[in-house]
Formats: C-alpha cells, sequence, structure tokens
C-alpha cells in the first residue's frame, strides 16, 4: 500500500512537469520576515525552522501536492495565483517582437490572459491576450499589437 501511494505521487509530480509557485514555503518566508523586526531575531527564526525542518516540509508539499494542484487547475489554492506557463521564445517572435529571453503567459478566464514578455537588454513588457471564438487579439495599453487564428490541433 505504501508503494502504491509513493508511485502515485511521484507520477504525480513527474507528470505534471509545473515548477509552480512554491506558495508554502513562500509564506513561510514571509512569516520569518515580519514575525520579528531585528536582523538576528530573524535569523534565530530562520535556524529553528531550518534545524526543525519546516523550510524542507514545505518544500515536499509545494512539489508533490501544492504545485501539482496548481498545474492540474491553473491556479494555487495557497495564494490564490493564477499558474504561468513559459512560452518558447521563438512563439513570442512570430508576434514581431524581437532579442525576447523570457515569455510566460497567465491565464485569467476562458477568454483573457496576460503576456509577460523579458526582453535581453532587460525592459520588460506586459500585454494583454484577448479571445473570441477561434480569434485572438494581442493588445499593448488598449491597443491592438498582433490578430492571429487560434490553429486547433488534431488529438492522437
Amino acid at each position: 500500500m505504501k508503494k502504491t501511494i509513493f508511485g502515485a505521487l511521484l507520477a504525480c509530480t513527474v507528470l505534471t512537469g509545473c515548477l509552480g509557485t512554491n506558495a508554502l514555503g513562500g509564506k513561510v518566508r514571509k512569516w520569518n520576515l515580519k514575525v520579528v523586526e531585528h536582523r538576528w531575531a530573524r535569523e534565530g527564526v530562520f535556524l529553528g525552522l531550518t534545524i526543525f525542518w519546516v523550510y524542507r516540509i514545505c518544500m515536499v508539499l509545494d512539489l508533490l501536492i501544492f504545485n501539482s494542484i496548481e498545474f492540474w487547475t491553473g491556479e494555487n489554492n495557497i495564494n490564490g495565483k493564477k499558474a504561468l506557463a513559459d512560452i518558447p521564445t521563438w512563439k513570442a517572435e512570430k508576434l514581431g517582437l524581437h532579442n525576447v529571453r523570457d515569455a510566460k503567459i497567465e491565464r485569467l478566464s476562458e477568454t483573457e490572459a496576460k503576456l509577460y514578455v523579458d526582453f535581453e537588454d532587460g525592459d520588460k513588457v506586459t500585454f494583454d491576450v484577448i479571445r473570441v471564438d477561434m480569434e485572438y487579439s494581442v493588445q499593448y495599453q488598449g491597443k491592438e499589437f498582433f490578430k492571429g487564428q487560434i490553429q486547433e490541433t488534431a488529438s492522437n
């Protein structure tokens, strides 16, 4: 029975492929910063949390449970944030963008998303993506930047 549970948890972790936001560990770190003002006392709290494996336990729970839930549902149930998905730079360049270092998309609803683009020179831009039926438009500050068609892929 233990092997089955371990196998199921391992499969969930491996099959999701989602780094996630690690919200539980983040909450513990934020609490550590707020619990005391003095930096040496904060270090003492940090050492206590480390010695008693609080950070490790949070990391394992994030890895095995909460990040998997975030991947499958699209939202982290601890911090309420939507999952971010990486976009290959060549797809961002199809929009007419150049020197893209990193691009991520955040789904807000069935018809809306945010596209976050980081450029090699350090600039960062956020686009609105709006879908209507099988068409989508990428907008910047309310003005249409790109318009495209959603291509349906055949499932095997």
